[in-house]
């Protein structure tokens, strides 16, 4: 229906049809019933268009207020353009984190502040998947253990380890469950021992058979998830589990009893990894964020109030109680290390030791997975 139409088809208002009317008589007029109704609409759009420019007049100051605002606000965008196009223009890197733990240090830090790139975090529950995603080209470079990176490696893997950092040894520790009267590792024999394959509570457990004189199988295994391992021991499932922090504090609390720690057992080593492809891409970015991870580690090292403020960001990423996470990160004192020949035959040990103990089908000279070229990165933090 056009306006016209719709006009057409309104009713006419009877008061003013009627004062019309009665008006026209009044000066000796007549005044027919459709003449009448075309005087009405006449003077409605007559006092419609008035009211339309009134509102219009009224209305300017504050049209014209928002008009320079906005005006304002263009030049604004078109003055910041040029260095918003800059930002955006900034390389990314793609980095593999385990529950915010890097990701916390790096905020608390700061030390990413004037990075000349984007970091795009992407978090995993365990090292596994990490490096999983290292290899498949999905992310540009991961942070997790070492058992999974020697695992992957075996197989053929192209991936490399440019940085490594390590866990204090007391923060690996072979715990028994307050519901058992284990107390040493010979008090083990016979019993079930919850371990994460080719991790390194797996390999904690059987150093310390080893280092007691107990053959490999003298306890039962119970190969889980390291979350699922210290729920099992909390359930009375299992004798004991060789784990870290911050399961150790956790398990601690809740009355298990320490048996032995990594301490001159095992290296409890873990590798910043990515692939040759990456390196051959971003070669200054990767060297770059190893740097800046070694100044994070050695800035949370060097005050307790940096212990803290890393523990409180990520209690409240990771939604734990503050108090346990000042723990964990007080004894575990993570440190970065450059790429030593020490660190080197440490990984070579542990990849012979998963083959004499049949974790792994055979082993492989391990020099050829570790890019020591970064190292010039982290020496010139220094």
């Amino acid at each position: 229906m056009t306006t016209s139409a719709f006009h057409a088809a309104e009713p006419v208002n009877p008061v003013l049809d009627a004062f019309i009317a009665a008006s026209a008589i009044a000066f000796g007029l007549y005044i027919s019933p459709p003449s009448r109704a075309a005087m009405v609409r006449a003077t409605l759009a007559r006092s419609a268009k008035r009211d339309l420019r009134t509102r219009a007049r009224k209305a300017w100051p504050l049209w014209r207020t928002r008009l320079r605002r906005a005006t304002a606000a263009a030049l604004s965008v078109a003055a910041i353009l040029p260095f918003a196009g800059k930002a955006a223009d900034k390389p990314v890197l793609v980095v593999g984190d385990q529950a915010y733990n890097a990701q916390s240090l790096f905020e608390a830090s700061g030390a990413l502040q004037d990075a000349p790139y984007t970091v795009s975090w992407k978090q995993f529950p365990a090292g596994t998947p990490v490096i999983e995603a290292v290899n498949a080209g999905a992310l540009d470079i991961g942070l997790q253990g070492d058992g999974p990176v020697l695992f992957l490696a075996a197989q053929g893997a192209p991936v490399k380890v440019i940085g490594i950092y390590r866990d204090s040894p007391d923060s690996v520790v072979l715990l028994a469950g307050p519901h058992t009267q284990i107390k040493t590792v010979a008090d083990l024999k016979g019993k079930t021992v919850a371990v994460t394959r080719g991790g390194w509570s797996q390999q904690l457990v059987q150093a310390a058979l080893t280092s007691a004189g107990l053959p490999l199988d003298a306890v039962k295994y119970s190969y889980l998830a390291s979350v699922d391992s210290a729920a099992a021991l909390q359930a009375g499932k299992v004798d004991a589990t060789a784990t870290w922090e911050p399961y150790v504090t956790r398990l601690r609390q809740a009355g298990a009893r320490t048996v032995v720690t990594a301490r001159g057992l095992i290296a409890a080593q873990s590798y910043l990894s990515t692939t040759q492809k990456v390196i051959d891409s971003k070669r200054e970015l990767l060297g770059d964020f190893v740097q800046r991870y070694q100044r994070a580690r050695e800035w949370s090292l060097a005050d307790p109030r940096h212990i803290e403020r890393y523990a409180d960001v990520w209690a409240g990423k990771s939604r734990v109680d503050p108090k346990l996470a000042h723990q964990w990160f007080s004894t575990s004192r993570i440190r970065y290390e450059p790429l030593t020949d020490a660190a080197i035959a440490e990984a070579q040990k542990s990849v012979d030791d998963f083959v004499k103990t049949g974790t792994l089908t055979k082993g492989f000279d391990v020099r050829g997975l570790f890019d020591t070229s970064f190292n010039k990165f982290t020496q010139a933090a220094r």
